[in-house]
């Protein structure tokens, strides 16, 4: 079958910009006669049928909006099974019939939403009631460039989740997009609007709450410590311990928020030394993988040791004991970054916003506050 032909072909057919190939259609009277007439000719030629979306595209209007992330995959999620990938010898598909018996893993995140998986959940939900169009691209491991091209020039406008493009690229793209940072505080004279959540308080009210209510002051950090709110979190951190007057937990023990990455690195740390009396985790996931390494080390969570996290993800609910942590309000920052977003397609001269929204501090089994 062969490809059909597009606005981009009888553009360059006709030897013109795909604006006039769109006005050719919306407006032919705007148009030369010999621009109406090689036009013409191209279209027929090419049996070239204009949809709404090809003219929204020659005109740089498509009235959708994008969605950049980070994949939020557990490192196993990311290897395809054999039936997937079409390998031979992978065994046949059960007949009509056949109802496996498995074993389900209660700890496994998977069967929750994530913090990328609730934003998006908002950000649809928002184009949803507005009757926006959605085009999805996420960023893994240093695969950035591609999927942000592709998405970037689908859309009049681009949500960015948190670390997912560098600042060339960021750049590159407000000079063409709107573009709302998500987990970002907005900068003086900058091209995007911003929107996060109180970082630092929620950090600092888990540090007073662990020194002041469980008398702790000995900790490990655990979790990533670069990326704008993630500096804020552990800013936050160090200052509250500062001004309680507890000792410092130095730098952190676990530089990745994959739950597996987690599990993996604080094994070997307690391979090597004893815990401390609490692990403060920088993310629901990161502090999921160090329960379970606790666990497997033979240590009780919280008798042994408290663990904290931040987020406020479904999994943290349902693990044993369920986890303390700081919930921010991932649907809201969803569904606040399309409003703003928007707005800012609509008058792209509107000033630079800033919205910092409240997070909570949610006490549980894990630091001792609630059923274990």
């Amino acid at each position: 079958m062969s490809r059909s032909s597009n606005v981009y072909d009888v553009a360059e057919a006709a030897g013109v910009s795909t604006a006039t190939v769109s006005r050719f259609f919306r407006a032919p009277e705007k148009l030369s006669e010999a621009a109406r007439k090689a036009v013409g000719e191209a279209v027929r030629r090419l049996d070239y049928i204009p949809s709404g979306s090809a003219r929204a595209l020659a005109e740089r209007q498509t009235g959708a909006i994008g969605l950049y992330s980070f994949s939020g995959h557990e490192p196993d999620e990311l290897v395809m099974p054999a039936r997937v990938r079409g390998d031979r010898g992978a065994g046949p598909i059960p007949g009509p019939g056949v109802v496996a018996r498995v074993r389900d893993d209660p700890m496994s995140p998977r069967l929750f939403p994530l913090f990328a998986d609730e934003v998006l959940h908002g950000v649809e939900l928002e184009c949803t009631l507005r009757g926006l169009p959605l085009v999805v691209g996420w960023q893994h491991g240093s695969d950035a460039g591609l999927a942000l091209e592709e998405v970037s020039r689908r859309v009049d406008g681009v949500v960015v989740l948190p670390s997912t493009i560098s600042p060339d690229e960021l750049g590159r793209l407000m000079r063409t997009r709107a573009v709302v940072l998500l987990g970002r505080s907005a900068s003086p004279g900058a091209l995007a609007d911003a929107i996060t959540v109180d970082n630092e308080g929620g950090m600092a009210a888990m540090a007073e709450h662990l020194v002041v209510d469980h008398g702790v002051t000995d900790f490990w950090y655990a979790g990533p410590e670069d990326g704008a709110e993630h500096e804020a979190r552990r800013r936050g951190w160090d200052s509250a311990l500062s001004r309680l007057g507890a000792p410092p937990s130095g730098p952190a023990i676990v530089e990745t928020g994959s739950r597996e990455a987690a599990r993996v690195e604080i094994s070997g740390r307690l391979e090597e030394s004893s815990p401390p009396r609490a692990i403060v985790c920088a993310s629901d996931q990161t502090a999921l993988g160090v329960m379970e390494a606790l666990r497997e080390a033979g240590f009780a969570v919280p008798d042994d040791v408290i663990v904290t996290g931040f987020d406020g993800i479904d999994a943290g609910r349902f693990v044993s004991p369920a986890l303390t942590t700081v919930r921010q309000p991932m649907g809201a920052l969803g569904r606040i970054s399309v409003q703003l977003l928007s707005e800012r397609i609509a008058d792209p001269a509107l000033p630079a916003r800033g919205v910092e929204l409240p997070v909570e501090l949610v006490l549980r089994g894990s630091c001792g506050c609630g059923p274990v």
